[in-house]
């Protein structure tokens, strides 16, 4: 039986037999980027065609199409010893257009998923040390930017933004389960970066004024609030939300971060899982 393994969550990698078979003809990487993110579902040949040349096809577009798929499954094929039907048992052609099969294959972004969204029920649970675990375990899989080094067509930009949007929550939700673990240094370490690429972003702001509170670093979390503050009000002319005011008075309140060590007066558990959707490959 054939081992299967492909990745999207990085750069496009494919192998079978343990042998490279990932093409190295942008329009080729593309196609089976296509279908790796529909894995087990039919991509119509419009949606190839849109996907490699936009409002512009060529003549030949479907023609064109048909040798990038046989010149996939030659890939693949090379990574048997003998040619073999299990070829097509991959790459199959249905009516109107192909399907990517890889049921038991490791494939980095339904791994993710899958612990991602264990991660974060086990979060608003009330479990954070096995969310932190699960969820760390989900962001391991992630090599870089989804695909990478693939060209990114109209309908694959909206498929690999989702998965950098999934990213994301899965990163929020691990900093929330660190936060109500102690792991302070943890979170402090990711929401330096994530708040200078997104000064506007209230939930990673709202964190980071946790974080460096509990951490004792009462004066850093009000200057925080006060530099997210700036930013709304230069870029969109809005005051914080509540939910980040709330936690500048607590900072403001609370005598000592001990005091606010168990999550007291933060409403963190429910807002892990429930305020962004589950992770999908659509």
């Amino acid at each position: 039986m054939a081992e299967v393994a492909m990745s999207v969550l990085g750069p496009l990698q494919f192998s079978v037999n343990g042998i490279d078979v990932t093409p190295t003809a942008p329009k080729q990487m593309q196609v089976l980027a296509l279908m790796a993110l529909n894995e087990g579902q039919v991509v119509t040949a419009s949606s190839f065609v849109d996907e490699l040349w936009a409002e512009r096809p060529p003549r030949s577009a479907k023609t064109t199409l048909q040798t990038y798929i046989l010149h996939l499954r030659k890939l693949i094929s090379n990574a048997f010893k003998d040619e073999s039907t299990v070829v097509r048992d991959i790459l199959l052609t249905r009516q109107g257009g192909y399907l990517l099969r890889l049921p038991m294959a490791p494939l980095d972004l339904r791994q993710f998923g899958e612990l991602s969204t264990q991660g974060r029920i086990a979060l608003s649970q009330g479990d954070p040390q096995r969310g932190s675990c699960l969820l760390r375990k989900a962001l391991g899989f992630w090599r870089g930017p989804a695909l990478v080094d693939v060209p990114i067509g109209s309908i694959l930009e909206p498929k690999v933004r989702g998965l950098q949007t999934q990213q994301q929550i899965a990163l929020e939700c691990r900093i929330e389960a660190d936060l109500q673990i102690g792991r302070y240094d943890d979170a402090i370490v990711d929401l330096v970066t994530l708040t200078a690429q997104q000064p506007l972003n209230e939930n990673i702001h709202e964190q980071y004024m946790r974080a460096l509170h509990l951490a004792g670093r009462r004066s850093e979390a009000l200057g925080v609030f006060h530099r997210l503050r700036k930013n709304l009000m230069d870029e969109l002319g809005l005051e914080p939300s509540q939910q980040v005011q709330r936690t500048q008075h607590v900072v403001l309140s609370s005598a000592s971060p001990r005091d606010d060590s168990a999550g007291h007066g933060w409403g963190a558990a429910p807002w892990a899982f429930n305020r962004h959707p589950g992770p999908s490959a659509a």
